[in-house]
């Protein structure tokens, strides 16, 4: 299996699962952060996930705008941008309040353009250096570090946010 193959494989199983993982999410838990937790909601989370996909691939890849930007996404959803990088800014967090349903047609439009430019990303292309967080990479390295791990990664957070609010983790 090339590494192309199997991205785009563990890519569309994550973005697959994650509308059944907050799915049974009723606004308090998709947006409660938790007294005394270092960790932020589950709201936070699902869109760090979708803005730093978008970033990685159209910016870092691409060298486009992320498309939460350039096709105005914010006014659409309602969730403001915290900035680039898309971290996770605890005030911004706290103060977050989002309408799943109007987050995830960015989510779907993200994950639909990454699947896109996966499936049809080049050998060559696989080998362009690009800068990262980690120093310069080649494409290869982002796709299956930076892309492969992301979503399961933070997946597990909110499953585990999830838990602690009474629900079902993961629907698997």
């Amino acid at each position: 299996m090339s590494l192309q193959t199997a991205v785009q494989q563990q890519l569309a199983f994550w973005h697959g699962a994650l509308d059944p993982i907050i799915g049974d999410c009723d606004s308090e838990v998709l947006n409660k952060n938790l007294p005394d937790a270092t960790i932020t909601s589950i709201a936070s989370i699902y869109a760090h996930v979708a803005w730093a996909e978008d970033a990685i691939v159209n910016g870092m890849l691409q060298g486009k705008p992320p498309v939460y930007q350039s096709e105005g996404w914010e006014a659409k959803t309602g969730v403001p941008f915290p900035g680039m990088p898309p971290e996770i800014k605890p005030e911004w967090a706290r103060a977050l309040k989002m309408d799943a349903a109007k987050f995830k047609e960015y989510a779907k439009t993200v994950f639909a353009a990454t699947e896109a430019y996966v499936g049809g990303v080049s050998d060559s292309e696989l080998g362009r250096k690009v800068p990262t967080p980690a120093g310069e990479q080649p494409v290869e390295w982002v796709l299956a570090t930076l892309l492969g791990t992301h979503v399961p990664q933070h997946a597990g957070e909110i499953a585990a946010l999830k838990g602690v609010q009474g629900l079902k983790g993961l629907p698997f």
